[in-house]
């Protein structure tokens, strides 16, 4: 369990989660006292009680129980998350407030781990998103916005190698992003999802 679980999950237990159900954009169901949060597009069993996620959706690639921070995020996102709706306005992590001494060592983003993974084949990039939920964007070579999180989109963009120049990848936030997470939270929701669409796409193309 990492550093922060389990006071996500009693915070979340002190709530009412009919507030947490509006104030999120997930469902409750009472009778079984279990939030359904869709997380890349796929409904999850939270049981706060039980402190247990469960994925209920139709299968797809993403393992979640062999993510480093999907434990933590999920009772997070239900703790953290406001009202703001996604504007679709996407910026840099970096533009956030504080972003540019953030995301640097040790918070380095995996943008060159996600451009070796599809510089080859972008349209993997986009099969990979849209398994998780996501659509195409008119960004770079081949860009895809996946909904994490109900209301937290992640757009993954990537522009192809050639002799010249190797490929590259961005990764952007919604511009409301800081208004459901502090900055260490949405850097581990950019891990998550990175780790997510590069498993989705399977072994190096």
């Amino acid at each position: 369990m990492l550093t922060g679980e389990e006071e996500a999950w009693q915070k979340l237990e002190a709530l009412d989660p009919y507030e947490v159900a509006e104030r999120c954009g997930v469902e409750y169901w009472d009778e079984e006292d279990v939030f359904v949060v869709l997380v890349f597009g796929e409904p999850c069993l939270v049981n706060v009680r039980e402190r247990e996620i469960r994925e209920i959706g139709q299968y797809h690639h993403f393992h979640h129980e062999e993510s480093t921070h999907f434990g933590l995020l999920v009772p997070l996102y239900l703790v953290s998350c406001t009202e703001a709706e996604p504007t679709g306005k996407l910026i840099a992590p970096q533009s956030l407030p504080h972003g540019a001494a953030f995301f640097k060592s040790p918070h380095d983003l995996p943008t060159e781990v996600v451009a070796h993974h599809f510089g080859s084949n972008p349209k993997h990039l986009l099969e990979a998103g849209k398994e998780l939920g996501g659509r195409p964007d008119e960004h770079g070579d081949a860009a895809v916005t996946i909904p994490t999180f109900p209301r937290l989109p992640v757009a993954v963009i990537l522009w192809v190698g050639d002799l010249e120049f190797p490929a590259r990848a961005q990764l952007l936030l919604d511009e409301t992003a800081n208004r459901h997470f502090q900055l260490d939270a949405l850097w581990a929701t950019l891990l998550m999802t990175c780790e997510a669409v590069i498993q989705v796409a399977g072994p190096d193309h």
